[in-house]
């Protein structure tokens, strides 16, 4: 019997749940035992692990956040203590899940000689080797519900709703929550912003009959000193105020227009994962328990369509990728 050590590095997702489970259930029908570790790499560190059998996770696929728990912590110098652990539990491999911290910690363990996995696992779906990560549609689907809800009010309100998204700097997120939710104009760190196109699309927006807009900013986009300055105070709001603040400086005195602002912050992170989530969240763990049977592992499991892929660990896996190009594109067919 092979013995894998499951744990979550980075930010909770939605279907991390779904892919614990997953790999329970496909360890046991391999005759593979499977330890929960809490916390990440911490917990692993203290020693708060537990073998997982099916009653622990017979109803975590509907939950949200991770039954383990998780952590930020990326083991660097003490790497040789993790290895200690991990051969002291007489593990064989350690299947993470997480994002680019994950990504960095299996480079780093790898390094050592310590077998892993990684799934990938970010709201973020900013990882260079798959089409999608577990927890993305969940955080898009929530971008989506608050567009839907705040057009009513600015519709009946006619103002400017400025709605702050999470994913810096991969720009999917606020892209494609954006687009499914019908914004008015999408900012993210993808591309230099054209404001005067911003300027330009909202000024014939109320010279028309749509005298409002949604407008989607992604949280921390780095704006031009010359937008800074026009708005006092700068240096005490958010990039998502900043731009509010210059709308109305623009357009207010011909339009009377108002602006309000949202960040939807943790909303994205929390609640039921989609129904592709769990499905991804499925197949990779299932796979990444497959692989390590095989003893497979220093490979990262990715999704390509509904493909399940292998990419063997290199520093490539800390690059970030940034939202598709025709995707961007494509938003500018409705402004």
């Amino acid at each position: 019997m092979r013995r894998v050590g499951v744990l979550c590095v980075g930010n909770d997702s939605p279907g991390i749940n779904a892919a614990i489970r997953s790999a329970v259930v496909r360890g046991l029908d391999l005759n593979i035992e499977v330890m929960g570790i809490k916390d990440g790499f911490e917990g692993l560190l203290r020693d708060d692990l537990e073998v997982l059998l099916r009653p622990n996770v017979s109803n975590i696929l509907h939950q949200g956040g991770t039954m383990l728990g998780t952590s930020l912590y990326v083991p660097e110098k003490n790497v040789e203590k993790v290895k200690e652990k991990v051969e002291q539990y007489g593990i064989s491999s350690l299947l993470i899940l997480g994002g680019r911290l994950g990504a960095k910690a299996a480079i780093n363990l790898m390094k050592i000689g310590v077998p892993s996995v990684l799934v990938p696992a970010t709201i973020d779906n900013d990882l260079a080797f798959t089409d999608f990560s577990i927890g993305f549609f969940t955080a898009v689907e929530h971008v989506k519900n608050a567009l839907d809800v705040l057009h009513s009010t600015a519709e009946s309100h006619h103002r400017v709703m400025i709605v702050e998204t999470m994913g810096k700097p991969g720009g999917w997120i606020a892209t494609i929550g954006g687009l499914s939710g019908g914004a008015d104009y999408i900012i993210t760190s993808a591309e230099k912003p054209n404001f005067d196109e911003l300027i330009e699309i909202i000024k014939r927006r109320y010279e028309g009959k749509k005298r409002f807009s949604l407008i989607v900013v992604e949280s921390g986009v780095e704006l031009p000193e010359e937008i800074k300055k026009e708005c006092d105070g700068f240096e005490k709001l958010s990039s998502s105020e900043i731009i509010g603040k210059y709308i109305e400086k623009k357009l207010k005195e011909k339009f009377g227009i108002e602006w309000r602002y949202t960040n939807l912050g943790y909303l994205q992170r929390g609640g039921s994962p989609a129904a592709m989530d769990r499905i991804i969240a499925t197949q990779m763990a299932a796979h990444a328990i497959e692989m390590i049977k095989m003893g497979k592992v220093y490979h990262a499991v990715g999704v390509k369509g509904f493909s399940i892929t292998e990419i063997p660990y290199s520093e490539t896996m800390l690059n970030y990728r940034p939202v598709d190009y025709y995707l961007k594109e494509l938003t500018k067919l409705f402004y």
